[in-house]
């Protein structure tokens, strides 16, 4: 087989379950140089309640997006989302396709996944090489993909 000049750049995606016992959607968890690209990419297809957490800091900007799964209609979207942002844990509520814009350094999370009618797809980009968690403090919270969902709502 000839090898073509680009194919370098077509990457077939990282699909896995994230191991979490009760949780069995694929998601794709692109980090470090899976990408060839300093931004680490997530794409989830969520079918159940959970929580996200702790509250944690990233020192890159992260960019979290809702939408309906419904690939006909993503604005067909019946869930209810919180997001605790800052340091005093602001809460947000996401119940329509939306986008979390999250500058390098703000805390967030928990994240919930409070309700859902339907599924969503929910997509995270962290514009760095790796994705690494802070504590308020600034000390590195350790972790692998498979810790991601911490209970169940």
């Amino acid at each position: 087989m000839v090898k073509k000049k680009y194919s370098k750049h077509v990457i077939p995606a990282p699909i896995n379950k994230l191991g979490i016992p009760g949780y069995s959607w694929d998601s794709v968890y692109a980090h470090k140089d899976e990408l060839n690209a300093d931004c680490t990419l997530t794409f989830h297809y969520i079918t159940d309640t959970f929580e996200e957490g702790p509250p944690h800091k990233h020192n890159a900007h992260q960019i979290m997006c809702f939408t309906g799964s419904n690939l006909k209609n993503i604005k067909d979207f019946d869930a209810e989302i919180e997001i605790a942002l800052g340091e005093e844990g602001e809460i947000q509520t996401i119940t329509s396709p939306s986008i979390v814009s999250i500058p390098a350094g703000l805390i967030h999370c928990p994240l919930r996944f409070k309700r859902l009618s339907k599924p969503v797809i929910f997509i995270e980009i962290l514009l760095g090489k790796s994705y690494e968690r802070y504590d308020r403090l600034g000390k590195v919270i350790e972790h692998t993909p498979d810790e991601v969902v911490t209970k169940l709502i």
